[in-house]
């Protein structure tokens, strides 16, 4: 593998990571904004290196249109999060927007688990050109599957981490306000 490939491997496993950690984390919370950053950055350079890798066909194609979309909705859940618009829905638009985008990335990585890991097993029984299609079949398999998934639980797990976003940044915001008095006091903390 290429360095390119090895920087795009290692910030996709990162990207995973940090995005299931914010998926898990209380909504709106100082360590949600954290491992977010962490998200969004490696995010970037995932986006970047697959947009710059042509070793399948030598030019652009359907990996790149993905890499596309996948900046399209990094790029609409951070606006909507930096411009708190739309002005009443902010949130849920940020939700929805970040959600599309890890789903987005759990797809490729599905597919391209696929097309590594069980391709090279079929290939010896498959005619040359039944490749293509097999290879093909089993990304758009693997893409349908999990944002068929993915769908489903945008449409069932937002809506509850909404309602309880609210409750978890007062809870944070009280936390550091009691830790910024007992600092103020002279109290220890520890």
């Amino acid at each position: 593998m290429s360095t390119l490939g090895w920087v795009h491997f290692l910030a996709c496993l990162v990207a995973l990571a940090a995005g299931a950690v914010v998926i898990l984390l209380p909504k709106g919370t100082r360590w949600h904004r954290t491992v977010g950053h962490l998200y969004v950055w490696s995010m970037a350079v995932v986006l970047v290196s697959a947009l710059s890798i042509y070793d399948m066909t030598g030019r652009a194609g359907p990996f790149h249109v993905a890499a596309v979309v996948g900046a399209v909705t990094l790029a609409a859940g951070l606006y909507t999060v930096l411009r708190r618009r739309p002005r009443k829905s902010w949130m849920e638009a940020h939700a929805i927007w970040m959600a599309w985008s890890y789903i987005g990335l759990c797809a490729a990585a599905a597919a391209e688990s696929l097309s590594r890991f069980v391709m090279p097993r079929i290939a010896d029984v498959l005619e040359r050109e039944a490749l293509w299609g097999a290879f093909w079949a089993s990304v758009g398999l693997a893409t349908f599957i999990v944002v068929g998934i993915g769908w489903w639980l945008v449409k069932t797990r937002i809506p509850d981490a909404l309602k309880r976003t609210p409750q978890a940044m007062r809870a944070e915001r009280a936390a550091l306000e009691a830790l910024s008095a007992d600092e103020g006091s002279g109290a220890s903390v520890s």
